[in-house]
């Protein structure tokens, strides 16, 4: 249902509708930072190259193409653009060595990355594997690439409820996971 509703919400601003360019913006903005975060990690940089795509986007509306996917072709697009502006800012390098700097990281080094301190790194990291590679997944699909439960759910054929269900078990395992391991370290130091 959503795919047809962002393939109408396409085809609108193709003729101009502000607001179906704005929804586009809206729901793809978070998940477009935190992909491209992952191809290089500058947050200024992703920024102004999410903001330069969006532009580019409504600048040449008129001369779009039908997309079928719009999450996949604007990934794509950033992804490009990113590589861009790496090439501009390291214009001394080979391509082979800028693509060499682009990469793609795991949602689980992200989520470590934001920890500030190397304890809370350290037992994010063994609550993450604390996980099964399903729970894993299910997690990175609904707190990085934001899907609701019924977008998960069709995504990997499983029914709304038993997503939620997975998503609830891995949460009390991190919980739990993240507990012990404070309470071990309040008692070594």
């Amino acid at each position: 249902m959503e795919n047809e509703t962002e393939f109408n919400d396409w085809y609108r601003i193709t003729q101009g509708d502000e607001k179906a360019f704005m929804r586009l913006y809206e729901t793809h903005y978070q998940a477009l930072y935190s992909f491209g975060f992952r191809v290089y990690p500058d947050k200024d940089l992703i920024k102004d190259t999410i903001q330069e795509v969006f532009f580019e986007l409504w600048a040449k509306r008129t001369e779009l193409s039908v997309v079928q996917n719009p999450k996949a072709y604007l990934a794509t697009f950033l992804k490009r653009k990113i590589l861009k502006e790496l090439e501009k800012k390291y214009i001394s390098l080979s391509p082979e060595h800028i693509q060499s700097l682009v990469f793609e990281r795991s949602y689980e080094d992200l989520l470590i990355e934001q920890q500030t301190d190397s304890a809370s790194r350290d037992q994010l990291k063994k609550s993450l594997e604390r996980l099964t590679p399903g729970q894993l997944e299910i997690i990175r699909l609904k707190y990085y690439e934001q899907l609701d439960y019924e977008q998960i759910a069709e995504q990997l054929q499983l029914q709304p409820r038993t997503v939620y269900n997975k998503v609830s078990e891995a949460l009390k395992t991190l919980r739990l996971h993240l507990k012990v391991l404070s309470s071990l370290l309040f008692f070594l130091f």
